[in-house]
């Protein structure tokens, strides 16, 4: 069985296999016999101590050390399990303090964990062994710790192998004191004397709670939103909610749930969780949405209990890992300014900073306006198990327009009418040149694009945007000039006078003038749209558009230059045609070719291709989105 999974890795055939690692090197729980690197998502498994300070040298002193996976269908392949003494910031000074040859730790059984494992390094550590290997199912494993011979305080630390043979080196717990013994820095045992809330599990969604989270088929570690519910059988209407998210903040930070009748932030009932830097406690608090930010009401925590001690359940709130979790039951209150539990919500959940406890305004980037679920959710329907993100149709609307208006339909206008004007000089259609049609055709499509998607994006905003940060609040700006550049130059092209007149040169720098402004402001209108929250555009899609911009670039330098080096052969046979002409005016003479015909065609009909190729990569990536 080894020799073959050797040789289909050989071969590439892409097979994982975990029987070449092995766990681990006593001093600094490195993995062994693999050259795979070690994850750098968070590990999905976590290690408890039932305390937070200890005496040394008492027989009857033990720490229960719990090595628990955090769910999502992690199981535990292979660990190693040390104790270490660490300074009083909490760094690590010593691995495997204590004394040689007494074994620290013994494995407490546990009903449904059938594992098997062994002391090693003079049995100061603690590490699977072969009957764990290769297909274990254990979700949790107990040991009991004897603290003997150690002085100070100190962690555990363990190294992790799951079931499908990725790896997390040096996971750590929570720092343990010695009682009587070194103290460690107040911000440490501040810490350190919250208690760890279990994490959110999974595996119960749509079985014994609801669920929506943020992406699809995330667990929590892995998650950017996730929110639970369900319905406790008292008096009165309560519910326990479990909320959690990626959190960025200096020192106060937050996650926030809203209960909408729709999917925008405004008028809503909110459920803020904060973690206070300072004090390093977690709370819950109520409010109402307004605008882009929230309204606490006159008893925010009316109603709020963290404690749960009247249900027999564990509640609170952390900030772990650069996670914010709460975990919190919430009953009927007489709050004026409340909404309803009972009834059909959408649920809408942003995180970030906090100042003094209160939740700064949501922003409007990517990845920082509020998720929407995508459907309406009832808190007393625990079959719900709701994944993904609600759309806004207009949005996505304005924005497959002006990429069509923009990389379609203006990139092939602006060529005909700057470098194809004297191609094709002897045919017509309906009596005008190719590159006045294609021209006119394309600046009217255009036209008509950007007029739908200007009256779609000012349906969806309800007026002119809030946005008030830069570069965001430049698309509305920049947006409304492009609009009046797009008006005012057909105009006057309606308007132009004949070829021969003596204002017709002024008209046409005129009109190429608008025209420019307009295009140069566009393009980099687009990348700020693209960034927006509510459109929901991936970041790949961003960098297709740069290449082709790119792309496009360079197709007009190298037009310019070929128009450059055909100039004097072309004026060449135009004073001969010239000539001709008036030497027999009667005479149907064609018009001359120009010169480099060929490659200025050849150039066409590949920037052709590829702009229908972008255009609809475009398409479909912010349609799908």
């Amino acid at each position: 069985m080894k020799a073959l999974l050797t040789l289909l890795s050989l071969v590439g055939l892409g097979v994982t296999s975990t029987l070449a690692l092995s766990c681990c090197t006593c001093d600094d729980l490195d993995v062994t016999g693999t050259s795979a690197e070690p994850q750098i998502y968070p590990c999905p498994f976590i290690i408890k101590v039932s305390k937070f300070a200890y005496r040394t040298n008492d027989p009857e002193e033990f720490l229960t050390v719990t090595l628990e996976s955090r769910g999502g269908g992690k199981y535990i392949d292979q660990f190693m399990l040390q104790a270490v003494s660490i300074d009083s910031m909490g760094k690590v000074t010593v691995a495997n303090p204590g004394e040689n040859g007494v074994q620290a730790f013994t494995q407490v059984p546990i009903e449904g964990q059938a594992v098997s494992t062994i002391s090693d390094c003079e049995g100061k550590v603690v590490k699977s062994d072969a009957n764990l290997k290769f297909g274990s199912k254990a979700t949790k494993i107990q040991f009991s710790f004897a603290p003997r011979r150690i002085q100070g305080p100190i962690k555990f630390r363990a190294t992790f192998v799951d079931n499908q043979g990725n790896f997390w080196l040096r996971e750590e717990s929570e720092p343990i004191v010695q009682i009587g013994g070194p103290p460690l820095d107040p911000s440490i045992v501040r810490q350190n004397a919250l208690p760890i809330i279990d994490p959110i599990h999974t595996d119960k969604c749509g079985i014994e709670k609801g669920c929506y989270r943020v992406p699809e088929g995330c667990w929590e570690p892995y998650c950017d939103y996730i929110a639970t519910w369900r319905p406790l059988s008292r008096v009165g209407v309560e519910y326990m909610i479990e909320m959690s998210a990626r959190v960025n903040g200096i020192t106060d930070r937050h996650v926030s749930l809203a209960l909408s009748d729709d999917t925008r932030w405004g008028d809503d009932r909110v459920f803020e969780c904060v973690h206070e830097g300072g004090t390093g406690l977690t709370k819950v608090y109520q409010a109402r949405s307004v605008a882009h930010s929230t309204e606490r009401f006159r008893i925010p925590q009316d109603g709020i209990d963290e404690t749960c001690n009247l249900y027999d359940l564990k509640c609170g709130g952390q900030f772990l890992d650069g996670r914010v979790r709460c975990r919190f039951v919430v009953r009927s209150s007489r709050n004026i300014n409340s909404l309803p539990l009972s009834g059909n919500y959408h649920l809408l959940m942003y995180s970030g900073p906090a100042e003094n406890t209160l939740t700064a305004p949501h922003r409007y980037g990517y990845g920082e306006y509020p998720v929407a679920s995508p459907d309406m959710v009832s808190l007393g329907d625990i079959s719900i198990n709701m994944q993904g993100f609600a759309r806004y149709p207009l949005v996505k609307a304005h924005g497959i327009l002006m990429i069509l208006a923009w990389c379609f339909f203006g990139t092939i206008g602006l060529l005909m009418t700057k470098y194809y004007k004297p191609m094709w000089p002897n045919k017509r259609f309906y009596g005008q040149r190719y590159w006045f049609i294609s021209h006119f055709n394309c600046m009217a499509w255009l036209f008509i694009f950007v007029l739908i998607a200007f009256i779609l994006i000012f349906v969806e905003a309800g007026g002119y945007s809030t946005v008030d940060y830069f570069p965001l609040d430049a698309h509305p700006v920049m947006g409304i000039i492009i609009f009046c550049c797009v008006i005012i130059n057909p105009i006057i092209a309606l308007l132009r006078p004949a070829d021969d007149h003596e204002c017709r040169p002024c008209v046409n720098w005129i009109h190429w003038a608008f025209g420019t402004v307009a295009w140069c402001l566009a393009i980099p209108n687009m990348f700020i749209g693209m960034s927006f929250g509510k459109a929901h555009v991936p970041w790949w899609a961003t960098w297709i558009l740069f290449i082709y911009i790119l792309f496009h670039i360079i197709v007009e330098i190298t037009l310019e230059i070929h128009q450059c080096c055909t100039h004097k052969k072309n004026k060449e046979r135009r004073k001969k045609y010239e000539f001709q002409k008036r030497e027999n005016p009667k005479a149907n003479i064609p018009e001359p070719e120009p010169a480099g015909r060929i490659f200025k065609r050849n150039m066409f009909i590949a920037h052709f291709i590829v702009t229908c190729i972008v255009a609809l990569i475009m398409v479909i990536a912010i349609a799908a989105a």
